[in-house]
Protein backbone atom coordinates (compact mmCIF):
# COMPACT_ATOMS: atom_id res chain seq x y z
CA UNK A 1 0.00 0.00 0.00
CA UNK A 2 1.32 3.29 -0.80
CA UNK A 3 1.41 5.80 1.79
CA UNK A 4 -0.41 9.15 1.57
CA UNK A 5 0.77 12.55 3.04
CA UNK A 6 -1.56 14.61 5.62
CA UNK A 7 -1.29 17.71 7.20
CA UNK A 8 0.76 17.73 10.48
CA UNK A 9 0.94 20.37 13.48
CA UNK A 10 2.99 20.06 15.81
CA UNK A 11 3.98 21.72 18.86
CA UNK A 12 7.54 20.99 20.87
CA UNK A 13 8.07 23.87 23.84
CA UNK A 14 5.98 26.59 22.04
CA UNK A 15 7.57 26.14 18.37
CA UNK A 16 5.07 25.06 15.77
CA UNK A 17 5.91 22.99 12.98
CA UNK A 18 3.87 22.63 9.99
CA UNK A 19 4.38 20.02 7.24
CA UNK A 20 3.36 16.52 5.93
CA UNK A 21 3.89 13.02 7.56
CA UNK A 22 3.36 9.71 5.30
CA UNK A 23 0.30 7.73 6.41
CA UNK A 24 -1.02 4.59 5.12
CA UNK A 25 -4.58 4.20 5.29
CA UNK A 26 -6.12 2.28 8.77
CA UNK A 27 -2.69 3.63 10.54
CA UNK A 28 -4.47 6.77 11.72
CA UNK A 29 -3.79 5.80 15.73
CA UNK A 30 -2.01 7.48 17.96
CA UNK A 31 2.53 6.94 17.76
CA UNK A 32 1.96 6.09 21.46
CA UNK A 33 -0.50 2.89 20.48
CA UNK A 34 1.00 2.15 17.36
CA UNK A 35 3.00 -0.96 16.99
CA UNK A 36 6.14 -1.26 15.54
CA UNK A 37 4.66 -3.69 12.53
CA UNK A 38 2.40 -1.18 11.56
CA UNK A 39 3.95 2.41 11.73
CA UNK A 40 4.34 3.82 8.39
CA UNK A 41 7.32 3.75 5.94
CA UNK A 42 10.25 6.44 5.83
CA UNK A 43 12.73 7.40 3.58
CA UNK A 44 15.13 4.82 5.82
CA UNK A 45 12.80 1.80 6.06
CA UNK A 46 10.11 0.62 8.65
CA UNK A 47 9.23 -1.61 11.00
CA UNK A 48 9.69 -4.95 10.07
CA UNK A 49 7.80 -7.98 10.71
CA UNK A 50 9.67 -10.63 12.53
CA UNK A 51 8.67 -13.59 10.15
CA UNK A 52 10.11 -11.44 7.18
CA UNK A 53 13.73 -11.58 8.70
CA UNK A 54 16.56 -12.76 7.01
CA UNK A 55 19.69 -11.13 9.00
CA UNK A 56 20.67 -10.90 12.43
CA UNK A 57 22.88 -8.16 13.55
CA UNK A 58 24.45 -7.50 17.14
CA UNK A 59 25.71 -4.12 18.16
CA UNK A 60 27.30 -3.16 21.25
CA UNK A 61 27.09 0.03 22.32
CA UNK A 62 29.89 1.11 24.56
CA UNK A 63 30.45 3.87 27.37
CA UNK A 64 33.77 5.58 25.25
CA UNK A 65 30.24 6.80 22.99
CA UNK A 66 30.75 4.37 20.47
CA UNK A 67 28.79 1.52 18.81
CA UNK A 68 30.34 -1.79 17.53
CA UNK A 69 29.98 -2.64 15.09
CA UNK A 70 30.67 1.46 13.77
CA UNK A 71 29.17 0.47 10.28
CA UNK A 72 27.39 -2.31 8.20
CA UNK A 73 25.66 -3.07 5.04
CA UNK A 74 22.57 -4.32 4.13
CA UNK A 75 20.83 -5.30 0.98
CA UNK A 76 17.88 -2.90 -0.62
CA UNK A 77 14.32 -4.30 0.91
CA UNK A 78 16.14 -6.66 3.93
CA UNK A 79 14.35 -7.10 6.99
CA UNK A 80 17.35 -7.23 9.85
CA UNK A 81 16.48 -8.24 13.29
CA UNK A 82 19.40 -5.75 15.56
CA UNK A 83 19.71 -7.42 18.87
CA UNK A 84 21.74 -4.21 20.90
CA UNK A 85 23.27 -5.25 23.87
CA UNK A 86 24.50 -2.22 26.07
CA UNK A 87 27.92 -2.96 28.33
CA UNK A 88 28.63 0.03 29.72
CA UNK A 89 27.53 1.31 32.94
CA UNK A 90 25.12 4.72 31.06
CA UNK A 91 21.96 4.35 29.61
CA UNK A 92 22.28 4.33 26.23
CA UNK A 93 19.85 4.38 22.92
CA UNK A 94 19.92 2.56 19.25
CA UNK A 95 17.59 5.43 16.75
CA UNK A 96 17.69 4.26 13.56
CA UNK A 97 17.05 7.31 10.62
CA UNK A 98 18.46 8.99 7.59
CA UNK A 99 20.86 12.12 8.92
CA UNK A 100 17.77 14.68 8.84
CA UNK A 101 15.83 12.57 11.04
CA UNK A 102 19.15 12.14 13.66
CA UNK A 103 19.73 15.54 13.69
CA UNK A 104 16.02 16.71 14.34
CA UNK A 105 15.84 13.64 16.75
CA UNK A 106 18.93 15.12 18.62
CA UNK A 107 17.19 18.49 18.70
CA UNK A 108 14.41 17.33 20.62
CA UNK A 109 16.28 15.46 22.98
CA UNK A 110 18.02 18.61 23.44
CA UNK A 111 15.55 20.99 24.10
CA UNK A 112 13.98 17.75 26.12
CA UNK A 113 16.23 15.90 27.23
CA UNK A 114 13.78 13.77 29.52
CA UNK A 115 12.04 12.79 27.03
CA UNK A 116 10.52 9.40 26.92
CA UNK A 117 11.33 7.08 24.02
CA UNK A 118 8.57 4.43 24.37
CA UNK A 119 6.26 5.64 21.64
CA UNK A 120 9.82 5.81 18.68
CA UNK A 121 8.80 3.02 16.39
CA UNK A 122 12.81 3.48 15.36
CA UNK A 123 14.44 2.96 18.28
CA UNK A 124 14.97 1.89 21.59
CA UNK A 125 16.67 2.87 25.07
CA UNK A 126 19.43 0.02 26.66
CA UNK A 127 20.00 0.69 30.15
CA UNK A 128 23.11 -0.74 31.10
CA UNK A 129 23.50 -4.19 31.35
CA UNK A 130 20.22 -4.74 29.14
CA UNK A 131 19.90 -6.50 25.50
CA UNK A 132 17.11 -4.98 23.05
CA UNK A 133 16.02 -6.01 20.07
CA UNK A 134 14.64 -3.96 16.91
CA UNK A 135 13.15 -5.64 13.80
CA UNK A 136 13.71 -2.99 10.57
CA UNK A 137 12.86 -3.41 6.88
CA UNK A 138 15.08 -1.16 4.47
CA UNK A 139 14.15 0.53 1.88
CA UNK A 140 14.43 -0.78 -1.62
CA UNK A 141 16.59 1.18 -2.87
CA UNK A 142 20.19 2.51 -1.93
CA UNK A 143 20.38 4.66 0.79
CA UNK A 144 22.83 5.94 3.82
CA UNK A 145 21.16 5.11 7.16
CA UNK A 146 22.78 5.77 10.83
CA UNK A 147 21.99 4.41 14.22
CA UNK A 148 22.47 6.72 17.05
CA UNK A 149 22.22 7.29 20.32
CA UNK A 150 20.66 10.81 21.78
CA UNK A 151 21.15 10.38 25.21
CA UNK A 152 22.58 13.97 26.57
CA UNK A 153 26.00 14.45 24.75
CA UNK A 154 26.29 11.35 23.19
CA UNK A 155 25.34 12.03 19.86
CA UNK A 156 28.03 15.09 19.83
CA UNK A 157 30.93 12.52 21.06
CA UNK A 158 30.38 11.07 17.82
CA UNK A 159 27.92 7.49 19.34
CA UNK A 160 26.90 7.27 15.10
CA UNK A 161 27.08 4.18 12.87
CA UNK A 162 26.00 3.94 9.52
CA UNK A 163 24.52 1.22 7.35
CA UNK A 164 25.03 1.41 3.98
CA UNK A 165 21.81 0.01 1.91
CA UNK A 166 23.27 -1.88 -1.16
CA UNK A 167 21.45 -2.99 -4.00
CA UNK A 168 22.12 -6.67 -4.73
Amino acid sequence: MKPKKIGALIAINGFIAIGTIPVCAGEMSNMGGMSMESAPAASYGSPGKSAAVTRTVSITAIDKMRFKPAQLSVRAGQTVRFVIRNAGKLTHEFIIGDRVEQREHEAEMRANPKMKMDHDVNGVVIQPGQVRKITWTFPAHAATIEYACHEPGHFAAGMVGTIHVVMR
